[in-house]
């Protein structure tokens, strides 16, 4: 608007400038051929009243007092020359005695023309035209005519000075109305880019602005209308999901039972078919029977209780707790003599389950020692550090390491590289940092070491 204003001001003062250079020159133009007219029927008035014959001899004589006379009444200074270019008489001292060729001869082609020029920084315009008795030429009038814009350059300036008020009011309303629209329309703007940046499946928060705007409303009637929508799109994505992991988890851990049921069906068919009670070693196959398989039923058990955990993750109890503090505690556990804690902030605030993340801590730190077991100098590390507005907790060691395509599957429920365990502490640690909104990340290298990385907003 302001850029509007002021390219209006400067188009107006253009075009007003032109306007008044061109009325100004009309006006010359106008009043000089008014002049030559006053002129020319004033020597006309001359010839004809005169009783001497019309000669070159004689043209001194007829105009010597009227030139000078017509003159003073006209305003204007003119001179009088011969047809043949040569010096009659004039109102002026210093004149020429004779016209030039050219200026002679172009009078002889065009009757009349006006030749614009400069004298002592004033503009002119000298007219040269015919006096003419019975259509005849008598004699050449050169009428100089000054052009005096004084007047005309004050207007000028005066209106210029004018406009310029009126546009400094105008730029004045329009900082005072942008300023008014800004808090009108960009500020709910603004808070409306905050709510689409944030939108996504999670985001349920609709847009109730402090200042009502009418252009918007339209706008954030369909913002309120599709964050329903997501919503709806989330429960059903949500159940569906839900559908689906629990039919997973039912395959898995049906293929899970089935590896210590198949040993333990064939134990049993065997028992039965070898048992003998009378035979004198029979107390003792029987507690051989029983000891295979007490140690089947365990298995069976550290399935289910893994299962379970990773089924039913604890119920979220999200509190504004010192990262640092929780971290550095869930460390000191840990009696190995190679596990270091390092942190340069005594303390970092987010809003997470503190339980949570000490779990998290466990199940990594767990994971490093084991990865370490056949390093010559093994070495696991725990850092936390502020990364701008992000809580980063790093544990990194100098284990074997995993390949990429380890990598890529590390975080699967079930997928483990150890010869015991369930596979599902991982997977359990990233369902954790999800649940308090982090991210997890993990490098490797085979042969060379392993560092995950945890980050979650802290506040301020």
């Amino acid at each position: 608007m302001i850029l509007i204003v002021v390219l209006a001001l400067v188009f107006t003062g253009v075009v007003s400038s032109y306007q008044y250079r061109e009325q100004s020159a009309d006006y010359h133009r106008n009043r000089l051929e008014r002049k030559e007219e006053q002129v020319l029927k004033s020597l006309e008035n001359v010839v004809s009243g005169t009783y001497l014959k019309l000669s070159d001899e004689n043209m001194s004589r007829i105009f010597n007092e009227a030139v000078g006379q017509i003159s003073e009444i006209q305003g204007v200074d003119f001179t009088l020359y011969s047809i043949e270019g040569d010096l009659i008489k004039s109102s002026r001292r210093d004149v020429p005695k004779k016209l030039f060729r050219p200026l002679l001869e172009r009078v002889m082609d065009n009757e009349r023309f006006v030749v614009e020029e400069v004298n002592e920084g004033r503009s002119v315009l000298s007219s040269f035209f015919f006096l003419k008795t019975e259509n005849v030429p008598l004699a050449i009038v050169h009428l100089p005519y000054f052009e005096d814009n004084t007047f005309n350059d004050y207007e000028l300036k005066e209106f210029l000075e004018r406009i310029g008020i009126v546009y400094a009011l105008i730029l004045a309303v329009a900082l005072v109305v942008g300023y008014f629209i800004a808090r009108y329309i960009t500020n709910p703007m603004k808070e409306v880019a905050h709510h689409l940046a944030e939108t996504g499946l999670g985001y349920t928060e609709k847009i109730e602005l402090k200042t009502r705007s009418t252009e918007l409303d339209s706008l954030i009637e369909a913002y309120n209308r599709m964050i329903d929508e997501l919503y709806d799109s989330a429960q059903k994505l949500a159940r569906s999901e839900r559908d689906k992991a629990w039919k997973e988890m039912a395959r898995q851990v049906a293929h899970e039972i089935k590896n210590p049921l198949t040993p333990m069906q064939l134990q049993v068919q065997q028992f039965e078919m070898s048992f003998d009670p009378k035979a004198k070693d029979a107390k003792s196959q029987l507690k051989e029977f029983s000891k295979a398989m007490l140690q089947q039923i365990a298995t069976l058990n550290r399935i289910a209780t893994a299962f379970s955990d990773f089924a039913q993750m604890p119920e979220l109890k999200r509190d504004q707790i010192n990262g640092v503090s929780v971290v550095q505690g869930a460390v000191q556990v840990f009696t190995e003599s190679f596990i270091h804690f390092e942190s340069g902030e005594s303390e970092i605030l987010l809003y997470v389950d503190g339980s949570q993340l000490t779990q998290i801590v466990n199940n990594l730190v767990k994971n490093a020692i084991e990865a370490c077991k056949e390093a010559e100098n093994p070495e696991v590390i725990i850092r936390v550090q502020r990364d701008e507005q992000k809580f980063v907790l790093s544990v990194i060691d100098n284990g074997v390491g995993m390949s990429d395509e380890v990598q890529h599957r590390i975080f699967e429920p079930r997928f483990t590289t150890k010869t015991s365990g369930m596979g599902l502490g991982l997977a359990i640690v990233r369902a954790s940092v999800e649940q308090n909104q982090g991210t997890i990340d993990c490098q490797s290298v085979l042969g060379e070491g392993t560092q995950f990385t945890i980050s979650f907003e802290a506040l301020s």
